[in-house]
């Protein structure tokens, strides 16, 4: 007889108990409490089905699922989540209906959201970081629906631009969110996005945010309102002639060990901060040998024959003739490669200015300008862990509103991470997956009663749990 070397039941029974991941839908609920976001949103719809906790279930789905209208719905339908939330049927078209009326009344939510954080938490002086993306669209191409410069790696696709005002940290918490057309650029985006959160900042606040928003009409707004701004200029023929002139004796050294210098140019209302750094010296002049292997291969590949020396196309309305000519058989591969550097090489490899109305110590303003990375971090998440794309939807307010519940889920993130120091420095695949791994359990006994268990509780998820106030210390191991 062989050896039972694990163990296992002596019986498997069949039972009517019933399981659900939880964890999610407590968390999602204690966010909305904690901001008092659920009474605000409830007030929204009168009659039906409460939407405050169809919008409680929806952040909660998104930030376990990628959101899907239809599965959400089986989820709400489910017998455990219905008795929990108290719903009684109702068909998916409720929900298509809520995601409108979140859309249509995204203002009014993200305000209350953003000023009930501030009032809660924020701190004397309100720095803020700002940045744009696209996503890509997938409907019947409502009015939003552009093509423009896709950040989202899809050219060909018609899409939405997104944009996104976040507390520097501490605490890193996004307060703003605006949807423009697939078309709009950065400078125009910048206006909405800055006038929708520019009443709730504190005086002296600082601004960072890249150079393609950076127009002298919005640094100007944002002076006279008695704020500062951090950004990255745009390079121009006076600055190469300052590059030219680089030298380390001039610049102030601001790190030894990794070669960055700085110098500092006052003007009449800003401050420029040249920057030199060796290794962005290093990294440049090796995208410049990728752009110069390329181009030798194409050239090559050419004078191979690919295309014909002459070409020509005639029809009644157009005539064309292209003749190719090749420099390659006069020259060595010493002498393409010195050519292909010229044309190549800018100069500016290594160098970078920031731009400030503050007068800062260099360390400070290149620190600061850095810190930005957190909002692209945030859209990384948005996009990938919280899953805002790509978008399918049929109408400009079922756009507004998926996207409001992908930035209220990604919002309970960040806000978890500034009130549970376990989250602080977690990613937000590992902060979900810890909260979907809380399971309620049914238990149904001989005499028909039901009792409920909690189960997979760990340290992170206890902390979270305790950080909004749904466990108490005295209950934790």
């Amino acid at each position: 007889m062989p050896k039972q070397l694990r163990l296992r039941t002596s019986e498997i029974k069949v039972n009517s108990n019933l399981s659900v991941p939880i964890g999610n839908v407590l968390w999602s609920e204690a966010f909305f409490e904690h901001f008092g976001l659920g009474h605000l949103i409830r007030g929204l719809k009168s009659k039906g089905t409460d939407l405050g906790k169809l919008a409680e279930l929806m952040v909660a789905y998104k930030v376990g699922e990628n959101f899907s209208i239809l599965r959400c719905h089986d989820l709400a339908m489910s017998p455990l989540i219905r008795d929990h939330f108290g719903f009684t049927e109702f068909d998916v078209r409720g929900l298509y209906r809520a995601v409108e009326t979140l859309g249509e009344n995204r203002e009014f939510i993200i305000t209350h959201f953003r000023q009930m954080f501030l009032l809660m938490y924020g701190p004397e002086i309100t720095d803020m970081v700002f940045d744009w993306t696209s996503l890509v669209y997938f409907g019947s191409e409502p009015d939003l629906a552009m093509r423009g410069y896709s950040r989202d790696g899809r050219p060909e696709e018609c899409q939405v631009t997104v944009g996104i005002a976040q507390l520097a940290k501490p605490p890193g918490v996004p307060i703003g969110l605006t949807v423009m057309a697939g078309n709009t650029n950065d400078r125009k985006h910048m206006k909405e996005t800055y006038g929708q959160v520019k009443d709730d900042l504190k005086r002296n606040s600082t601004l960072t945010f890249d150079g393609g928003a950076a127009g002298k009409v919005m640094l100007d707004r944002i002076i006279d309102d008695g704020n500062h701004f951090i950004t990255i200029k745009r390079l121009n023929k006076s600055d190469d002639k300052i590059f030219k002139e680089f030298s380390k004796d001039t610049w102030t050294c601001i790190d030894e060990e990794e070669k960055e210098y700085c110098l500092k140019r006052k003007f009449p209302s800003r401050f420029n901060y040249y920057f030199y750094s060796q290794e962005r010296y290093e990294l440049n002049k090796k995208r410049t040998g990728r752009r110069i292997d390329k181009d030798l291969r194409e050239a090559r590949d050419l004078e191979k024959g690919k295309i014909p020396k002459e070409f020509s196309f005639s029809n009644p309305l157009i005539d064309g003739k292209m003749v190719r000519q090749s420099r390659l058989s006069e020259l060595g591969d010493d002498e393409a490669m010195r050519i292909l550097e010229k044309k190549h090489t800018t100069g500016r490899e290594g160098f970078f200015c920031i731009v400030s109305d503050r007068d800062m110590d260099p360390v400070e303003v290149r620190s600061t300008y850095r810190s930005k990375d957190i909002v692209e971090k945030l859209f990384s998440s948005m996009k990938t862990d919280i899953g805002i794309r790509p978008i399918r939807t049929w109408t400009e307010n079922g756009v507004y509103g998926v996207l409001l519940i992908g930035f209220l889920a990604q919002a309970m993130v960040s806000v978890t991470r500034y009130l549970a120091k376990p989250a602080s420095s977690r990613a937000t695949k590992f902060i979900t997956n810890s909260m979907q791994k809380l399971t309620l359990t049914a238990e149904i006994g001989n005499d028909g009663r039901k009792r409920r268990i909690l189960s997979n509780f760990d340290p992170l998820n206890t902390s979270i749990l305790r950080s909004f106030g749904l466990i108490s210390e005295a209950e934790c191991p």
